[in-house]
């Protein structure tokens, strides 16, 4: 095994979300999909505050710049949450689905948040 795999193999196994996908970390799953796992968001900024894991430790940084678009990446990431949105119902009450990056996130493992459940827009007005 080379330099670079050896580094990359490191860095995936402090990951929070890869400990969740394989189980070693506990969670609340919502949906366990063959290449996503939804779960509920520990600490909520909603009613209902969920995240989509990619069961493969991708970074955010890869999958925003198109690394894996042959792979239809963003399609399947989409389904997943819309398979996620449909299961809550919130596809009849309204929801969210927030990406961040850069500054903002706190994990590169590539993931999404969706939120819901309430009248009041979460995270107000977008």
């Amino acid at each position: 095994m080379g330099f670079w795999s050896i580094l990359l193999n490191m860095s995936h196994k402090d990951c929070l979300f890869c400990k969740i996908v394989d189980g070693s970390e506990p969670s609340k799953k919502v949906l366990d999909l063959p290449e996503f796992l939804v779960i509920k968001n520990k600490f909520p900024h909603a009613p209902i505050h969920i995240l989509v894991l990619d069961k493969k430790h991708r970074e955010k940084s890869d999958t925003m710049a198109g690394k894996f678009n042959a792979d239809l990446y963003w399609e399947k990431m989409m389904q997943a949450a819309w398979g996620a949105i449909k299961h809550l119902k919130l596809d009849k009450t309204g929801y969210k689905i927030i990406n961040n990056g850069a500054g903002y996130n706190h994990f590169e493992h590539q993931h999404l948040h969706i939120m819901g459940g309430s009248k009041e827009e979460p995270g107000g007005p977008s």
